[in-house]
């Protein structure tokens, strides 16, 4: 990417003498088989294809270059966050615009040891805010996807997200793309946007709609706001929760997450950047980790925050405490969790498991505590 993520001031990436994140640790990690469940194709855009497509599409981007880029993507607070990340959506036009980022996702996504990516699109924005299709975006998606899998061998599939600042008509169009959408690659409900006074169970009539026609739902819950928006984003049984740690404010929905085995996406860069934390030391992570909830790790918006996949692990190792037996059991529990069938989920874990086998001797890997253990999707 463009720049570096040690330059928004998260933990220096290594050379110090004392640094776990050492080159024997990056080179397994970057080559270490992985699932992206936490990633936002609009918040992914390379900044030259951001900077191309606003010039060819007509955008407030146009003529910008990407220092300046650089510049404006430091954000006040969550609210300047979602605003800008809003203003990123207004590039894309067509289906060949869709198409195009998800290509070069997965050409940067493989790098990293991904072999999967769940990655969410805001179709409704797409639609409301200029008018482009659903078959236009979703049609530009799989084709993306066809030739990712061709390219660059990552699997990519797409969580279709509700926009929380939208109505709840709009929440139930969303449910029913979800529906439409299962042939050419969709396998998830998402909720994002801006989370306080927007509850989950605001759309409690298009999550359950969905959920009834067997679409899982994936919400972002316990970001922006406090346990309490973890607890109601339980009450539609979701697989996974989009960060999710603010849980760790209430020990019983700590053990209600560990018996559930719901799984955490966890996003460090993202929180320090948008405010929602502070400081790394202050992340509950890895005292949700050791309590036994599953977690993984999400890069969220390499575009706004400088992060990667990599970059998470490495991350989590400077700057949240994880021991190299952590990042294995994130990233094996990243193909757990994954929304696939049940031979392709025992296919990525098995290279996973050989892969771990292989470097047993050059990385101390070996059996991380409280391993968690989270459910199957479904």
């Amino acid at each position: 990417m463009w720049t570096d993520v040690e330059d928004w001031g998260t933990p220096a990436a290594s050379g110090r003498r004392d640094d776990p994140w050492t080159p024997d640790l990056e080179a397994f990690v970057a080559g270490l088989p992985k699932a992206e469940l936490h990633v936002h194709l609009e918040g992914a855009l390379r900044p030259t294809t951001l900077l191309d497509l606003a010039h060819r599409n007509g955008s407030e981007f146009a003529g910008l270059d990407e220092r300046w880029l650089a510049e404006r993507f430091r954000f006040r607070d969550f609210r300047h966050f979602a605003d800008l990340y809003t203003t990123c959506t207004d590039v894309f036009r067509g289906p060949e615009d869709f198409a195009r980022a998800v290509i070069e996702l997965a050409a940067d996504l493989a790098p990293q040891g991904v072999v999967h990516a769940e990655v969410t699109c805001s179709a409704i924005t797409h639609h409301r805010d200029r008018g482009i299709p659903f078959d236009e975006v979703v049609d530009g998606l799989w084709a993306g996807a066809e030739a990712a899998r061709r390219d660059s061998g990552v699997v990519v599939r797409f969580v279709l997200d509700h926009v929380r600042d939208l109505s709840t008509e709009d929440c139930q169009r969303t449910a029913e793309w979800c529906v439409r959408g299962r042939d050419r690659g969709v396998v998830a409900l998402g909720l994002g946007g801006f989370e306080p006074g927007r509850p989950a169970s605001l759309f409690s009539g298009a999550i359950r709609w969905a959920r009834d026609r067997g679409v899982p739902f994936v919400p972002h819950a316990g970001e922006a706001v406090g346990a309490e928006g973890v607890r109601d984003a339980l009450a539609f049984d979701p697989v996974r929760l989009g960060h999710g740690f603010r849980a760790a404010d209430e020990r019983g929905l700590v053990a209600e997450l560990t018996r559930r085995g719901t799984v955490l996406e966890i996003c460090p860069t993202s929180n320090l950047r948008t405010g929602v934390v502070a400081d790394l030391a202050d992340h509950p992570a890895r005292r949700l980790r050791t309590a036994g909830v599953p977690l993984v790790l999400g890069s969220d918006d390499p575009l706004l925050f400088g992060s990667s996949t990599l970059g998470e692990y490495r991350t989590a190792a400077t700057g949240l405490g994880f021991l190299p037996a952590d990042l294995v059991a994130a990233a094996r529990t990243s193909l757990l969790a994954s929304l696939v069938d049940d031979g392709e989920r025992s296919r990525m874990v098995a290279a996973h498991d050989a892969y771990v086998a292989r470097w047993a001797g050059a990385v101390a890997v070996g059996p991380a505590p409280h391993s968690g253990g989270q459910r199957a999707p479904g």
